[in-house]
């Protein structure tokens, strides 16, 4: 299967200048929980690799669509299985739903930093990635201990 989705990235342009920066290790992907909470994790939800799909918190159960690259500091957040990245949208702002895209090199919607007290910023913005409304992923702005802004890595 890998070698047929690699294939596949490497016809779509823009998104990976060929299949090994497409594939990396298996122990590089995490599953994300927000607080700590092992019990839940961030999701596609559906398991629908497609622009525009939401993100969400879900019951974890393992599946490529909880499998998160993720890294401390600066960093893009991208799915296991699929070219595509964590994203904001177009005009990230307060409230705005988090939801997946194909990754694109230096797009701001896409460009996260991971922080040393375990919150998901969008660079630069003051914004976080944030659990509202129970299941729901958004962005907001950056609180001190705001516990709905804590995502810790498996």
């Amino acid at each position: 299967m890998l070698s047929s989705l690699c294939m596949m990235v490497s016809a779509l342009p823009l998104l990976v200048s060929s299949c090994q920066d497409f594939m990396v290790a298996p122990n590089d992907f995490h599953t994300i929980h927000p607080n700590g909470d092992k019990t839940k994790c961030l999701d596609v939800r559906g398991g629908q690799f497609r622009d525009g799909t939401p993100v969400q918190i879900f019951d974890c159960n393992g599946s490529p669509a909880q499998q998160w690259k993720i890294s401390r500091g600066p960093t893009t957040v991208r799915i296991n299985v699929a070219p595509f990245c964590l994203d904001a949208g177009s005009h990230p702002g307060n409230g705005v739903d988090a939801k997946i895209w194909e990754c694109y090199a230096d797009l701001p919607a896409q460009a996260w930093y991971y922080t040393p007290d375990n919150r998901i910023a969008l660079k630069d913005k003051g914004l976080c990635l944030t659990r509202t409304y129970g299941n729901q992923v958004q962005t907001w702005p950056c609180t001190n201990k705001n516990i709905d802004q804590v995502w810790t890595l498996d």
